[in-house]
């Protein structure tokens, strides 16, 4: 056993006899005091966590592990947010000491912040904040400035929150570029972008984004006509559609329905946006097909949920959608493809006659499947190609029952050999029908047959559901036996003695 496992084993051990003891003897300046050592220690060992998975990238070990990157190994093997796993490999690539392309190690990006989060003066949180204030420093900087900013904020952070530093930065990029001479359209273009976040609780996303100019130019303009008081209300059935400035509308009409608009500014921004998307995909302006399926919102849900119009519906974009909502969707289709027990309407079997999934197979797999079929794999059946279970060169056949979705870093995963990943369809059991991913020996030497339920947590949370609801019943039915042995045991025969007192008899 190496010394470094040995270490961690002791971590734990010394974590496992801290937790055993009590506090009951500590006064209270000591306890204020073990809540910042406390602080200290986890920060520090946040660093440690980073050196780790320095050696996990520099051993190429998240690929063997099945992933196809380091951000994915991280999310999957430490069971973190997206959010999470970029953070701390931001911090990785700032503060770890990364390998030149000779093999030879590199000063950390970011020296003092190292030094401080090493010491655990500092958390990840704080190196998310600075991290930030350095990309936003104009590539026109001169070297040292990045020294100079990682210096002072470092100094900074070790005394403040990690909201007190966001001031701290803005100080520092005011000092840097004061009148904004230095930042130009390779900055503008460095920082722009949009992104849509996972969804919460209540099926809603954040999107977040930086816009260079000319497109804030086009979205105001765009939302001055489309977002005016009066258009695309969706709680109005009389709102107009469209742009306000449109030549057919009637203004009479725009200005009764501007009275009843109660919307703020936000919601009419976000209804304008929607009705924008609606009418780029009926005017089939994003094309006809993207990998296979056409463009627009597919949806996958049980005739229940059909028939009982609730419950939660999926799209092929990895959407949760309510079923209220899907069917409005829905309605807006072109094409649908109903798959029955064993009939289908449109040609699901081709053999050897093609090589390619067709559209009817793609629909057919994401009703299925509803994306990558690689364990754990979150990405969407839009996102997906086809993969022949049997490979196409070995004799597989483009049918139905032998196909399944994965995405392209786990398709190219599938291979020949030991060393790669290897797929068979499961045709008995509780799972016969889907896909089974066999691990490569180095990574599972058993080489147990892997499935993905990822996207198919309603299934899992139903079964459990029924587990439970059949075990309460099952304890209460043996309660009930119990308690109803008990009262016939109590229950003896009582007979009348000759002095008029009634006794307990003889138990028949």
């Amino acid at each position: 056993m190496s010394l470094l496992v040995k270490k961690y084993q002791q971590l734990q051990d010394v974590v496992a006899d801290i937790a055993a003891t009590s506090a009951a003897d500590v006064d209270d300046v000591q306890v204020a005091e073990l809540v910042r050592v406390n602080e200290r220690v986890v920060r520090a060992l946040s660093f440690q966590g980073l050196k780790r998975l320095q050696e996990v990238n520099d051993r190429g070990l998240f690929r063997k592990a099945g992933h196809s990157t380091l951000h994915r190994f991280v999310m999957s093997e430490l069971r973190v947010t997206r959010g999470d796993a970029s953070s701390r490999l931001k911090a990785l690539d700032a503060a770890g000491e990364l390998l030149s392309m000779q093999g030879q190690p590199l000063p950390p990006k970011c020296p003092a912040a190292a030094q401080a989060l090493a010491d655990g003066a500092i958390g990840l949180a704080h190196m998310d904040v600075m991290l930030k204030v350095r990309d936003r420093i104009p590539h026109k900087s001169a070297p040292e400035v990045y020294d100079v900013v990682d210096a002072w904020m470092t100094d900074n952070a070790r005394t403040s929150t990690p909201t007190e530093l966001e001031v701290c930065g803005r100080e520092v990029l005011a000092r840097v570029d004061p009148d904004g001479s230095l930042t130009d359209d390779t900055d503008r273009k460095r920082n722009r972008g949009l992104s849509d976040g996972p969804q919460g609780l209540d099926m809603m996303a954040k999107i977040t984004g930086n816009l260079d100019p000319q497109t804030l130019a086009l979205f105001r303009t765009v939302m001055d006509v489309w977002a005016a008081p009066g258009m695309n209300n969706p709680d109005d059935p009389n709102s107009p559609v469209g742009a306000i400035d449109d030549p057919t509308m009637d203004p009479a009409v725009i200005e009764a329905a501007a009275q009843r608009d109660t919307r703020s500014r936000a919601q009419r921004q976000h209804d304008a946006f929607k009705a924008i998307l609606k009418t780029i995909l009926e005017y089939k302006l994003l094309g006809t097909s993207h990998r296979g399926l056409p463009v627009q919102v597919i949806i996958t849900m049980t005739k229940q949920q059909l028939d009982e119009a609730a419950g939660i519906a999926h799209t092929a974009s990895g959407v949760d959608v309510p079923v209220k909502d899907a069917l409005e969707l829905a309605a807006r289709s072109d094409t649908s493809l109903a798959v029955f027990a064993n009939h289908s309407a449109d040609v699901l079997y081709f053999a050897r006659a093609k090589r390619t999934a067709q559209q009817g197979q793609r629909l057919a797999l994401f009703a299925k499947d509803r994306g990558c079929t690689s364990p754990g794999c979150r990405n969407p059946a839009s996102w997906a190609e086809i993969h022949h279970t049997t490979a196409w060169a070995e004799g597989g056949k483009t049918d139905i029952d032998v196909l399944a979705p994965a995405c392209p870093p786990h398709h190219a995963m599938i291979g020949p050999g030991e060393d790669q990943w290897q797929t068979v369809m499961l045709t008995d059991g509780p799972d016969a029908g889907r896909v089974a991913w066999i691990p490569p020996k180095y990574i599972d030497p058993d080489q147990h047959p892997r499935i993905n339920r990822a996207h198919h947590t309603d299934h899992t949370i139903e079964a459990a559901w029924q587990h439970i609801i059949a075990e309460r019943q099952q304890a209460l039915d043996e309660r009930r036996e119990r308690m109803q042995r008990q009262l016939q045991s109590t229950e003896e025969p009582m007979v009348t003695g000759d002095d008029g007192v009634r006794k307990p008899g003889p138990s028949d």
